[in-house]
């Protein structure tokens, strides 16, 4: 019985959790474009980088959803999660290695299958109003398969700063689909971390 209770409040406080974030930025739909491509933030050389602008005011980042490329058999990846003031460099505002959930999946025709990816922290950077750098990189789902982060050139974006400037490696890119989850309305400075904490 208590296992049962104990589930049940931790569904209901993770709900919470996630019913609390908003979006900050949005960059727009997944898009099965090849116009765009899905560059891959697998192994440790590779990252992606875009920018998100933080617009109502100060900012709690809870959070990120992605649409990524893979094959049927690869769900639930881990990555690294960096928010810095640089593409992949300059002051880290977060740093963490996280495990994505994976809903909303279809296939195409072309062997591909397509996921939205979503993941949740907690100590999330506090950021005033301003334009940031996401970067995900050492991305891997347990095959060891890459992973692909779905391109869609900010098309289809509504946010204030869209579309996202993108690096992957270090050349510019067409930007990701993605959204950036907080809550708006945060007292107080920005939360630099130290890196590789």
């Amino acid at each position: 019985m208590r296992i049962r209770i104990v589930s049940l409040l931790s569904v209901v406080l993770l709900g919470s959790i996630l019913a609390a974030a908003g979006t900050v930025y949005d960059n727009g739909p997944h898009s099965l474009s090849s116009r765009y491509g899905a560059p891959s933030f697998s192994g440790s050389r590779n990252f992606v980088s875009d920018t998100f602008t933080v617009s109502a005011g100060s900012a709690t980042i809870t959070g990120m959803s992605i649409w990524t490329w893979g094959w049927p058999t690869d769900h639930n990846p881990t990555a690294e999660v960096t928010i810095t003031s640089q593409a992949n460099g300059g002051t880290v505002y977060f740093d963490q290695v996280v495990q994505f959930s994976e809903s909303n999946c279809f296939a195409d025709g072309f062997g591909f299958s397509h996921c939205q990816q979503m993941v949740s922290w907690v100590n999330g950077p506090v950021l005033p109003n301003g334009t940031y750098w996401v970067n995900l990189q050492k991305g891997s789902f347990p095959s060891g398969n890459s992973i692909f982060w779905d391109g869609n050139g900010g098309v289809g974006c509504q946010s204030p700063g869209c579309p996202s400037q993108a690096k992957y490696g270090f050349g510019s890119t067409p930007s990701e689909a993605f959204t950036i989850l907080g809550t708006s309305g945060s007292d107080g400075e920005t939360t630099p971390k130290k890196n590789g904490s």
